[in-house]
């Protein structure tokens, strides 16, 4: 089994490394920090399995998975990340990942959904299985906004720039740049402008 594992967080990539070479004993391993690292490698090397964040700094693992399926629709595909948002599984999902996991469930979970996933199954953490049930019954227009989300949303409107609002609620700048893109998605806004309308005419401010 060939794995490449693609996170720009080295630390996080290192510590799943260990993890999988000392329960699953691969036949090799190959770690990459962006989407573009990780299309090079699959075209130049053999790999069974992808197991990627969703949060890289040249395209959303959402990117990389639909250009991943393209090119390699048999590939294997685990999305290993901290977004838990039901919209964004549901999006995940519909791009044919095989799992979907949680970093805070790193150990266990992920040597549970590798081994069920390379033996042509699938596997949702029970939390994602709530989200997934959640999302599908909602309708687009009634897509909610996560407290997070919210509170993002009401630092845009004080006129925040993202390394302020990242600083303020002890996150990284890249997850508040998400969180804008989701309330920009959520709320069909096409600025930052029309999120401080949505936000009044919901009275979130």
């Amino acid at each position: 089994m060939n794995i490449l594992l693609v996170d720009d967080h080295i630390i996080l990539s290192e510590g799943v490394e260990y993890l999988i070479k000392e329960h699953l004993q691969p036949q090799s391993i190959h770690k990459v920090t962006s989407g573009v690292f990780a299309l090079a490698t699959l075209k130049s090397t053999a790999i069974d399995l992808m197991v990627t964040d969703y949060s890289m700094p040249d395209m959303s693992g959402l990117n990389l998975v639909k250009q991943v399926k393209q090119l390699f629709p048999d590939l294997k595909v685990i999305v290993l990340t901290m977004h838990d948002e039901a919209q964004m599984v549901q999006e995940m999902v519909a791009a044919g990942v095989d799992a979907y996991l949680l970093k805070k469930y790193t150990h266990h979970e992920l040597l549970q959904a590798i081994t069920i996933v390379i033996n042509g199954g699938h596997f949702w953490s029970k939390e994602i299985s709530q989200l997934l049930v959640k999302g599908y019954t909602q309708t687009p227009e009634e897509a909610e906004l996560t407290d997070r989300e919210l509170e993002v949303l009401k630092l845009l409107c004080e006129e925040l720039t993202s390394k302020e609002i990242a600083e303020k609620l002890f996150i990284g700048e890249r997850t508040v740049e998400t969180h804008r893109k989701n309330l920009l998605r959520k709320t069909k806004s096409t600025s930052t402008v029309g999120l401080i309308k949505y936000a009044f005419s919901k009275k979130i401010i």
